[in-house]
């Protein structure tokens, strides 16, 4: 054997040694329940996988990062699949090896039987200064609910009843659609003709030029405030109340379901059609403090009580559209044509009783 020989030789066991570490490495890492990304690296867990209908079972977030790193655990209101949260618990940052480590627990459960998976969840930060908002997101979790319902399979089991032919639904409901379309028909020649005796038109006039959102806003927190509720001890109504004007607000003034959608998923859509950063923090806080009071049982002071009303007013302030001059003109102009059309050309004169005519 020569010297060239025994050179490939050890450089083809090199390489082979380079290629086997690559393999184990893309074969167990992805198995594993963490995920890192740059300074930050999250990990989920369950203390149990296996339950039975009912059970309580505590999952847990949690993650590592270095110091200056800004992270937002998720929230009261994130999507855990087929489970509800029944309690929720946020601990304070803890420090360990140069790193800092933040908890959140959810205790969680089911009425479903069968295999279900908790969806990974979103974890948000940023490195200062820069201000971009980065997500890494944990790993699913599989998890299986068994029956309390013991199997019968193998067991006596009792002589089926008789067949039970159907009832024959078809001809009730013949006849139950021709007396509704009598109804609807009577109803509406009832109206047309009412109509008709009142000189009043059939097809309606133009429609009312709808509110800004936050002038109906400012009105609903008046009245909220009007209702006293904080005094009277009804602290949950009036945080889902509060929580619900501001929510309808965001949904005319950005157009997006924010009553449909979580506090998560409604943050989400702010930051993806470009609300501001400041905007979209001052919503999420709010929001969340609202969330801990209507499913946590939390319990606000006085002086978070008054903090919540003004940051609603603050959303509301921060974020209201803006008229241009020539929105203003338009809208004094409108104003000018309604005075014009409402004026009485015989002002001063004795005016006809016209009730019974229907003239306005």
């Amino acid at each position: 054997m020569t010297v060239l020989q025994l050179y490939n030789g050890a450089r083809r066991w090199r390489m082979g040694l380079v290629v086997g570490a690559i393999l184990v490495l893309a074969v167990f890492l992805p198995g594993s329940g963490i995920r890192a990304q740059g300074e930050v690296s999250v990990s989920a867990r369950v203390d149990r996988s296996t339950i039975t209908i009912g059970d309580l079972i505590t999952y847990t977030v949690e993650v590592v990062h270095d110091k200056g790193v800004d992270v937002r655990l998720p929230g009261l209101g994130e999507n855990l699949g087929s489970f509800e949260i029944r309690d929720y618990r946020v601990y304070d940052p803890q420090k360990q090896n140069g790193k800092i480590i933040n908890r959140v627990d959810y205790v969680i459960s089911t009425f479903e039987v069968g295999e279900f998976e908790i969806p990974p969840v979103a974890v948000r930060y940023s490195i200062p200064p820069d201000t971009a908002v980065r997500v890494i997101r944990t790993e699913a979790i599989k998890i299986t609910v068994e029956s309390l319902k013991p199997s019968e399979d193998g067991d006596i089991r009792d002589i089926k009843p008789p067949v039970e032919l159907p009832f024959d639904w078809r001809p009730y409901l013949l006849y139950g659609g021709l007396a509704l379309a009598l109804a609807v028909l009577g109803f509406f020649l009832f109206w047309y003709l009412k109509k008709r005796s009142r000189g009043e038109p059939i097809l309606p006039g133009k429609p009312e030029i709808a509110r800004p959102p936050h002038e109906l806003a400012y009105e609903e927190l008046e009245a909220l405030l009007a209702q006293n509720l904080l005094e009277k001890g009804e602290i949950k109504r009036f945080y889902s109340e509060i929580s619900e004007i501001i929510r309808r607000y965001i949904e005319g003034r950005y157009q997006v379901p924010a009553m449909e959608r979580t506090t998560t998923e409604l943050l989400d859509d702010l930051r993806g059609i470009g609300v501001e950063v400041d905007h979209v923090e001052l919503i999420a806080a709010f929001l969340e403090r609202c969330d801990l009071v209507k499913f946590a049982k939390y319990q606000p002071s006085e002086e978070e009580h008054r903090d919540t009303v003004e940051r609603a007013r603050q959303i509301v302030d921060l974020t209201r559209w803006v008229e241009t001059p020539a929105a203003e003109e338009q809208q004094e102009a409108e104003k000018a044509e309604v005075a014009e059309a409402s004026e009485d050309p015989h002002d001063g004169e004795e005016k006809p009783d016209t009730r019974e005519t229907g003239a306005s």
